[in-house]
């Protein structure tokens, strides 16, 4: 979109604005911001609303128990546990 189509589009906006208002003077920079707003939002989408990307499908590989977690694992048992009294 070009500066001048942009500035247009958010005239026209801020102008549809101004009469939804009842064509109230004296709001001219709230309805403007208020049209950016608007068009930006149109230009910009959400990136809430942009699809997320696909995962490539092949080979996935999934680790098994290793030395450090199964050291970690022995480190969680509580001392006494084994003793008898």
């Amino acid at each position: 979109m070009s500066e001048r189509d942009l500035f247009e589009e958010i005239a026209s906006i801020a102008y549809e604005l101004w009469e939804r208002d009842g064509c109230i003077h004296g709001r001219d920079i709230e309805h403007w911001c208020e049209a950016e707003h608007i068009v930006i939002s149109h230009i910009q989408p959400i990136e809430e609303e942009k699809p997320k990307k696909a995962r490539p499908q092949g080979k996935t590989t999934i680790k098994t128990s290793t030395k450090s977690t199964r050291t970690a694992a022995k480190a969680r048992k509580p001392s006494g546990s084994s003793k008898k009294g």
